[in-house]
């Protein structure tokens, strides 16, 4: 179950990939040899962008633009890269619509990255350990298989009850040359209706991994 969890304030903002508004002069298109100068992380029609001096309040624990190991489509919303955390085990990026903060979201799009992992477990054995945990949460959680691929694996659960735990969630989890990688969709509601529904399973669907 993705969890509720605590986070620095915000310092990457996944812009519109449709949006027609200039970009703000400070903006420089990201170069392996301007990146280590760089301090906040955007996204803009598929490029990566940067800012070299901050404009929000201290710099993310990961750097996006190597540690993000999936290519994301987001919705029409700007998203900002909230919280990071990078381990030899596992990597892990949380994003939240601008204007909301990481210690009160309502909406939540998690990248994971498990290097090595699949040396160890099949995909259909990884899948059944996530569905287990759920399960054994004692949170009686609504569990729905979505799609199924040989490399990927998408499903839903809900969570009703108790209500300051109540949350839909969409994941997808892929099998990689390089280890596993999961992409989270959670929304604060027991059921995040069909259209909503129909609209981050297309999202989810069409994001990749980088391998």
């Amino acid at each position: 179950m993705q969890k509720y969890l605590k986070a620095i304030l915000p310092c990457m903002v996944i812009l519109n990939v449709h949006a027609q508004q200039a970009l703000p002069s400070d903006f420089i298109k990201v170069s392996k040899e301007n990146n280590p100068q760089c301090v906040e992380y955007y996204n803009y029609k598929g490029d990566v962008y940067c800012r070299l001096k901050a404009a929000t309040v201290k710099p993310l624990a990961v750097n996006v633009w190597q540690d993000e190991r999936q290519n994301i489509v987001f919705d029409e919303r700007a998203w900002v890269a909230a919280w990071g955390k990078k381990t030899p085990a596992i990597i892990t990026i949380e994003y939240i619509p601008q204007g909301e903060t990481i210690h009160d979201w309502n909406e939540l799009v998690t990248t994971q990255f498990l290097p090595g992992i699949q040396e160890k477990l099949t995909l259909k054995e990884f899948f059944a350990s996530v569905v287990n945990t759920l399960k054994n949460t004692g949170l009686n959680p609504s569990i729905h298989l979505l799609s199924q691929t040989p490399t990927d694996v998408i499903f839903e659960f809900r969570i009703d009850s108790p209500p300051n735990l109540a949350q839909d969630e969409i994941q997808k989890i892929t099998q990689g040359k390089e280890g596993f990688y999961i992409l989270h969709y959670v929304i604060k509601q027991p059921d995040m209706g069909e259209q909503h529904r129909e609209k981050w399973l297309r999202i989810i669907q069409s994001s990749v991994i980088k391998e």
